[in-house]
């Protein structure tokens, strides 16, 4: 592919995550109001909890799809359609046998579900089952999203991922008014969950199976089968790593605290998330576009360049967005939902830590995908794991801190295991440079980052002095956080190298010039 291909996929691909990421945001924000109200807020905890628990379940998966996603880079770009169509053979076998383990294990543990939830619940098998079939169901045709993703094509999976996102949210909606029932309304979500996958299928097999129908399948090559065995070793530690700390965060409150408080925090977190998830759509659209570049560019210089460019777009956009969230969120939630929603501000400041942390890690993250250094970074997961497990159970069992010591365990282990791994992995062995000219930037980004929170905290805090309704001050806080934020912004990087040079591609776009990807 030329420079301009790559620009051209690259930006058309964040383009529709982003936008396709926002839309969901919005349907998810009406239907989890609507939800809310006509079913209430345990069985908004309820769904927090089992959507937890099957989620851990994603750990059969071991990380094939990225492992094969990367496999896959090299003999698209030099059109070996040959070993294309045998990898992609292996790849639908391996998912045929992952779903039957996911099954397998997801029936054992139906016993435990009554210890899980903290207390008996009516129909909470029939509920953790539907949700069971869905994850299964999604392993037996999913995997042909891969080609069209290595392809540089992720615009289509994002589109056809929307769009039957949509179809699903109107449905769950309208079927809540009318029959107020909780198993329809999962029911539902298996049914578009087989409709996505089976567009995808159609769509893959009309745009690529003509080119290597015909074609005698090869043998995989060696390097590739040993590639692929590090990669899935390295992602599924990974995994394990993403599921303990991420995905036990509703399961430990449910144990040691209640389901209502599950409730709660899910509200904000599926704001912080939703946020989350657009920024890292934009950021992850160009996994395959650097990944192609990659398998043919050996240039250290011009790879680590591109890494501080890419780090500096998320920068920017948890810049933004974290002000937002810190000096906004709580008028939302009154707004929203309601008073009784709103958690202490402590909470608040400490997901607005952990949203930042993560954020910055999204750079690292896309690169390692995109290079394949998932085997490299394989003692990371564990240790986080390890550390994150150990520091909430002693914060929750021993310091009686409630939800606030699940919060601070998780925000240590990604600043002090997960940030340092990841940025030491890219650096090692992506650009064989020290990993010294990485915390340079990144202390120092952190810093500015910070200190523009501080000033959002107090300016957003002040203006309730003023006797104003929920919507003005919900307002107010918009624009005060926008004003502050975008002059923050502007003042700690006018003289930064990656400023100027997003400042002119910008003017250069407006006026109509094309720009090369670099």
């Amino acid at each position: 592919m030329t420079n301009k291909s790559h620009l051209h996929y690259a930006v058309l691909n964040m383009g529709v995550s982003g936008g396709s990421a926002v839309l969901k945001i919005i349907l998810g924000f009406i239907s989890r109001t609507i939800f809310i109200h006509v079913l209430g807020t345990e069985f908004l905890g309820l769904n927090g909890l089992l959507t937890s628990v099957l989620f851990t379940l994603s750990l059969a998966e071991m990380g094939v799809g990225n492992a094969i996603v990367y496999s896959l880079y090299h003999p698209i770009s030099v059109g070996d359609w040959a070993v294309v169509r045998s990898i992609m053979r292996l790849y639908q076998t391996i998912y045929r046998i992952l779903a039957g383990i996911v099954l397998v294990i997801g029936i054992t543990l139906i016993p435990f579900l009554p210890i899980i939830a903290g207390k008996p619940i009516k129909n909470l098998t029939v509920y953790y089952c539907i949700l069971l079939f869905n994850s299964v169901v999604s392993y037996l045709l999913t995997y042909n999203r891969s080609l069209i993703i290595a392809n540089e094509s992720n615009y289509i999976v994002s589109t056809v991922d929307f769009l039957t996102y949509l179809a699903t949210m109107l449905l769950q909606i309208t079927t809540l008014f009318l029959w107020k029932n909780y198993s329809v309304y999962l029911v539902l979500q298996v049914f578009f969950t087989v409709i996505g996958n089976v567009v995808l299928t159609i769509i893959v097999r009309r745009k690529y199976y003509w080119k290597f129908e015909n074609i005698k399948s090869s043998k995989v090559p060696r390097d590739v089968i040993q590639k692929l065995k590090k990669n899935v070793i390295g992602t599924f530690a990974n995994k394990v790593g993403d599921v303990v700390v991420n995905g036990t965060v509703n399961i430990l409150i449910a144990m040691f605290i209640n389901l209502i408080t599950v409730g709660l925090y899910s509200n904000y977190q599926l704001v912080i998330s939703s946020i989350q998830s657009v920024m890292f759509n934009i950021a992850n659209a160009m996994t395959s576009t650097i990944g192609n570049m990659a398998a043919v560019n050996k240039d250290y210089e011009s790879r680590t360049k591109l890494f501080f460019k890419h780090q500096f777009m998320t920068y920017t956009m948890a810049f933004f967005a974290s002000a937002f969230i810190l000096g906004s969120l709580p008028y939302f939630i009154k707004l929203w939902i309601g008073d009784k929603f709103v958690m202490p501000n402590y909470i608040l400041i400490i997901m607005v830590e952990i949203f930042v942390i993560n954020s910055l890690r999204f750079t690292g993250l896309v690169f390692i995908d995109a290079y394949g250094l998932a085997y490299e970074q394989r003692i990371k997961p564990f240790l986080e794991a390890a550390l994150n497990l150990s520091l909430s159970i002693i914060f929750l069992a021993f310091f009686k801190m409630g939800i606030e010591g699940i919060l601070i365990a998780s925000a240590l282990t990604s600043f002090f295991v997960a940030t340092t791994y990841e940025a030491y992995v890219v650096f090692r062995y992506g650009f064989r440079k020290s990993v010294y000219i990485f915390y340079k930037k990144y202390f120092k980004v952190i810093l500015e980052i910070t200190i523009n929170l501080i000033i959002v905290y107090f300016l957003t805090h002040t203006i309730t002095i003023f006797h104003l309704n929920d919507m003005e001050l919900f307002i107010l806080s918009i624009l005060l956080v926008f004003g502050v934020t975008s002059l923050s912004y502007y003042l700690f990087n006018f003289k930064r190298a990656e400023f100027k040079e997003l400042l002119g591609v910008l003017i250069r776009k407006i006026n109509g010039h094309d720009e090369h990807y670099n």
